[in-house]
């Protein structure tokens, strides 16, 4: 069984990135790779930074961040581009976008990137 808090911080983790691939929809393109780190809000590093931190970069900075670190947020987009292919993250973002938040099955792979990064704070 996981820890509550844990449990908790997922469920906020997958709300918030459920929230950020509905939003873009029709702006934004769907990334079809994780690519790579940046700052300039793009691609899947920028949806997930946003999604977990819940701030977007300004002038390279994450600021004020309201959600998970900026740190452990890295750590998950690292930990996924390493070991979950990227179509599992893509179908697990869809999956969880149109789940509701008590019926949530974390995959395995993404919850070992999740339990490997540790606590936020």
């Amino acid at each position: 069984m996981r820890p509550a808090k844990s449990t908790f911080r997922t469920l906020i983790l997958v709300a918030a990135c459920a929230l950020v691939a509905s939003s873009c929809g029709g702006t934004v393109a769907d990334p079809k790779e994780y690519g790579d780190v940046n700052t300039e809000n793009k691609g899947y590093y920028g949806n997930l930074m946003y999604g977990c931190t819940g701030v977007q970069a300004i002038n390279g900075e994450y600021s004020d961040v309201t959600l998970e670190s900026v740190d452990y947020c890295n750590c998950i987009f690292e930990g996924l581009k390493e070991t979950v292919p990227f179509s599992d993250a893509r179908d697990f973002d869809k999956y969880q976008a149109t789940a509701k938040a008590g019926e949530i099955e974390i995959p395995k792979n993404i919850q070992a990137v999740q339990e490997k990064c540790g606590t936020s704070n």
